[in-house]
């Protein structure tokens, strides 16, 4: 786990440094040219750096092994951060269409020059390079918070090219298309922020995070396994922790039905190398009285 972290650490640093450069770029540019949709996809990249930041405080935070009053370790503060991240956006979002609303009731005459499409598309393509490095990090490493910026990251890829279209438009003379812009960058920032609440919230409530098929599957045909149920997963993306009731033959030495719970633990691990810990009920065949039916 301890590597874990370092890199974590070490792709959000990096990550963070960029895009600093990026959002320095747009927004400076923005107030420049008075191209508010410009500012607004600055400030979204400048969110990005501020969740980067809090990302790398939480990873500082979460490396720090269990302990008495933590006995299932600190590994949810990745969680609160990928959850602080969903709630930043949603509020960036609401200053973005304040902005806008603005230039709709004070419309103002802008100029579009080379600069701007140069600055843009630059940008774009650092935004698609970064967001394929986070999102295979995250894959590799199974980390939420990574691959929670890393839909950030993939909503900015977005933005920044519908901002290149408003770009166009306005070149073409159509200056209503700069609010416009704006208010669908917003939109697409509010939809990302749900989407992260809504994935880290589940974590928070202990919603599976493993399918409890696949692990039953793994179970079943192991010898001396007469039936398993009440499979239960909970955690991080990262850090899983298992528990079920597993049904033996009554039969059956305390030694070898030991043994037996020693080979899925085993078996579980091996096959998913993000589960921590497995706890097993070892039950006799009069055991199945307590199968929970759950919808």
């Amino acid at each position: 786990m301890e590597n874990y972290y370092d890199e974590v650490r070490g792709t959000l640093i990096i990550i963070l440094v960029l895009n600093l450069i990026i959002a320095g770029v747009k927004i400076s540019y923005g107030y420049y040219s008075g191209i508010l949709s410009i500012t607004s996809d600055g400030y979204d990249s400048a969110l990005d750096a501020i969740a980067n930041l809090v990302a790398i405080i939480a990873v500082i935070l979460a490396k720090k092994p269990k302990d008495k009053e933590h006995p299932y370790g600190h590994a949810k503060i990745e969680t609160f951060a990928s959850i602080l991240i969903g709630l930043s956006l949603i509020l960036v979002s609401y200053e973005i269409l304040i902005s806008a609303y603005e230039k709709f009731i004070h419309p103002t005459n802008i100029e579009i020059n080379l600069i701007s499409f140069i600055i843009m598309i630059s940008t774009l393509i650092v935004n698609i390079i970064l967001s394929q490095y986070e999102k295979r990090k995250g894959k590799q490493l199974n980390s939420d918070l990574l691959l929670a910026d890393s839909k950030h990251t993939q909503s900015d890829i977005l933005a920044t090219s519908i901002v290149i279209i408003g770009l166009i438009l306005m070149h073409l003379g159509l200056g209503i298309a700069d609010p416009i812009i704006s208010i669908i960058i917003a939109c697409l920032i509010i939809k990302t922020g749900f989407s992260i609440l809504k994935e880290n919230l589940n974590i928070l409530v202990d919603a599976n995070i493993l399918p409890t098929e696949r692990i039953d599957d793994q179970i079943c045909d192991i010898e001396g396994v007469e039936n398993v149920h009440n499979i239960r997963t909970r955690g991080t993306t990262s850090n899983v922790f298992v528990d079920m009731h597993v049904v033996v033959d009554s039969n059956l030495s305390m030694k070898k039905a030991h043994e037996i719970s020693e080979i899925i633990e085993k078996k579980l691990k091996n096959n998913f190398t993000q589960i921590n810990e497995v706890l097993i009920h070892l039950e006799s065949e009069e055991g199945m009285s307590d199968l929970e039916e759950l919808d």
